[in-house]
């Protein structure tokens, strides 16, 4: 069928592109005003510090190999996104196979070779396992030398009473010895509460069945907080909703020790089938817990085994998306599995991606307004930044402003203003005050830059924006000579 319309005309203009990206819809048009949402980068993974996805390198003590071997000792993985940190879970006997005397060579050779990588580490020292062998997590000369101990796999494995005097007085004399070792290293990010329970995770579960009196618990708590007073301390969730039976009043005394004493949460075991059965979308039985508890530290999950969970059960697993739900509620900074990672790396590429920024803090820097510049003390700019990670930083984080001249004359602020407040999701106005007296006149580039201490935080923006020492070009402005 044709159409014969009166006034139909073939068009001979070119085409002109309608789908560049731009930006119209900011009512701050105004003087010295620079929009810096076309410049943001959602897709590139940054590596920052104490943030990321973690390895179980020692998986249930040092005896067992499981998921570290084989491997090639070549390959550092230096490829899977976000992937910045080594959890080291081993048992006391580990360290001290006779009474007094000391080794901690196996993790310092483990931090030796990974750390020049970029990577961080996380420790937790168990007391007792369910695996490999009948060399118990608790030193044998402990036994020994009469504390109280039970036989439960026909000599096989030996769980300690964890509120023995004996066992709790050689306990704290490791423990003095682990944080004088440890407590200053600045390679260890967070010391995990593991010397209650099986496998360290505060319950009883496969071991004697009891849930030791909350006095008990807080003695393993107290040794953390005595001997590790400078590292960031988590404990596992059970060792709070674990109590339940006991009734929730226990279960809110434990809650508010740990809250008062500055610790942060840890979870062994989201995506287990029993879990995602009796709890929610997350499969987590205490996310209150983790975002109370996360205004003092770090959030650290880990999923089960990864090849229990996936495939075998994929119906709670959900291609990831339990997972992502899981670490969003928990407003997480670290997560890991058990696992070795280029397996997980092939099947979930892109989970490990999409987790690897939002894990932690993750700076978008919105606007500023930068009006004309003086070289007095009384300069005056704003600049707007986004949280848009799950959770806030734990480490002091700065913004710096530096201008740099043409003829390579530069001046670097160190403001005081501090952005690791910033909580998910949130956006905060910074007013930042330049002292450019005896700057001369000419022409600079305003670069911002979020350090902590010297090291600079990347952002999410586009690295053609980017200098080689961690600052951000965002605008060029004029400095009026006085």
């Amino acid at each position: 069928m044709e159409f014969n319309f009166p006034n139909a005309a073939a068009s001979d203009r070119p085409m002109e592109p309608q789908t560049l990206c731009g930006w119209f819809d900011d009512p701050n048009r105004f003087n010295g005003f620079v929009d810096l949402r076309p410049f943001a980068d959602d897709k590139t993974v940054l590596r920052n510090p104490h943030k990321g996805w973690f390895w179980h390198f020692i998986d249930n003590g040092l005896r067992g190999p499981l998921y570290r071997e084989p491997r090639d000792p070549n390959d550092h993985l230096e490829d899977f996104p976000g992937l910045n940190h080594l959890y080291l879970r081993f048992d006391w006997s580990d360290v001290e196979k006779a009474e007094g005397v000391y080794d901690f060579g196996f993790l310092d050779e483990i931090m030796d070779e990974w750390a020049p990588y970029g990577y961080a580490f996380s420790l937790r020292v168990c007391c007792f396992e369910t695996s490999y062998g009948a060399e118990p997590a608790t030193p044998r000369y402990v036994f020994e030398k009469g504390a109280r101990c039970y036989d439960l796999k026909n000599g096989t494995f030996y769980q300690p009473d964890y509120g023995d005097p004996y066992f709790l007085e050689r306990l704290e004399a490791f423990m003095e010895v682990f944080g004088r070792k440890y407590n200053n290293d600045p390679r260890v990010d967070i010391v995990d509460i593991g010397t209650y329970g099986t496998w360290g995770e505060g319950h009883t579960v496969e071991g004697d069945g009891v849930i030791y009196p909350v006095e008990t618990v807080k003695k393993h708590i107290d040794l953390h907080l005595k001997y590790f007073p400078d590292k960031y301390l988590l404990l596992n969730d059970d060792h709070i909703v674990g109590r339940i039976v006991h009734g929730p009043a226990e279960c809110q005394e434990m809650l508010d020790y740990a809250y008062e004493r500055g610790l942060g949460l840890q979870d062994d075991s989201i995506c287990c089938d029993y879990y995602s059965v009796v709890n929610g979308y997350d499969t987590m039985r205490a996310t209150f817990a983790f975002q109370k508890l996360a205004d003092n530290a770090p959030s650290c999950i880990e999923f089960a085994h990864y090849g229990y969970i996936h495939p075998t059960f994929d119906d709670y697993y959900r291609n990831g998306l339990t997972i992502v739900e899981c670490l969003k509620n928990s407003r997480a900074t670290f997560a890991g599995f058990h696992g070795y990672p280029r397996l997980f790396l092939k099947s979930d590429k892109w989970l490990a991606e999409y987790c690897a920024n939002r894990l932690g803090y993750w700076y978008f820097v919105d606007n500023a307004l930068i009006p004309e510049l003086t070289a007095s003390a009384h300069n005056h700019i704003k600049v707007n930044l986004t949280n848009k990670g799950w959770s806030k930083a734990y480490y002091r984080h700065n913004i710096r402003v530096q201008l740099l001249g043409d003829k390579g004359i530069a001046r670097v602020i160190d403001t005081d203003a501090r952005v690791d407040g910033l909580q998910y999701e949130e956006q905060r106005a910074f007013d930042l005050n330049l002292d450019l007296r005896g700057l001369p006149e000419g022409e600079y580039k305003v670069l911002l830059g979020v350090f902590e201490g010297n090291r600079p935080i990347k952002l999410a923006l586009k690295a053609e924006l980017e200098s080689e020492d961690g600052f951000y070009c965002i605008a060029n402005r004029f400095v009026k000579g006085l």
